[in-house]
């Protein structure tokens, strides 16, 4: 708050290794406006991107165990989301996006939160043994959805 009673941002940190009363940081409220508007009248942050498919990390063991790419593999596929429109089945394994390899579902989103819903985004996929690019139009995260940590249920 600043001397006059307006709220200028939103603490995020705080770190305190003595007595006295240490280092704080925030979020300016100019960049919190905007959240707090979309979950105040849609219940959601509106422009979320999302995939529509659950993974599960394939290491560099487990890929030579089971002779498979080392990236992220499709656990699941939500029905007419994203990447169901866009041709990727449970089994797939993704190892790159817009050219550039991953090997982590955190990656992956790291990447597709790049881009904003509506956007379109390149995902290279592994099929049995075969290296396919597949151009995917990233549909946005509403409030029904739910987000699980680096696995998304439906919005990775």
């Amino acid at each position: 708050f600043d001397q006059y009673g307006h709220l200028i941002g939103i603490v995020v940190a705080k770190s305190s290794g003595s007595d006295v009363e240490g280092l704080g940081f925030a979020i300016p409220i100019t960049q919190a406006k905007t959240i707090i508007d979309d979950l105040i009248n849609y219940g959601y942050v509106k422009g979320r991107p999302q995939l529509g498919i659950t993974c599960i990390d394939v290491d560099e063991t487990t890929a030579n165990l089971y002779n498979m790419s080392v990236g992220a593999y499709v656990r699941s596929v939500t029905p007419n989301g994203a990447a169901d429109l866009a041709g990727i089945q449970e089994g797939d394994i993704i190892i790159g996006v817009n050219g550039t390899a991953v090997s982590t579902t955190e990656e992956i989103n790291e990447k597709k939160n790049e881009f904003k819903a509506g956007d379109t985004i390149t995902l290279t996929i592994s099929r049995n043994g075969k290296d396919t690019d597949v151009q995917v139009t990233l549909q946005e995260v509403t409030q029904g959805d739910t987000l699980f940590g680096d696995q998304e249920a439906v919005e990775n």
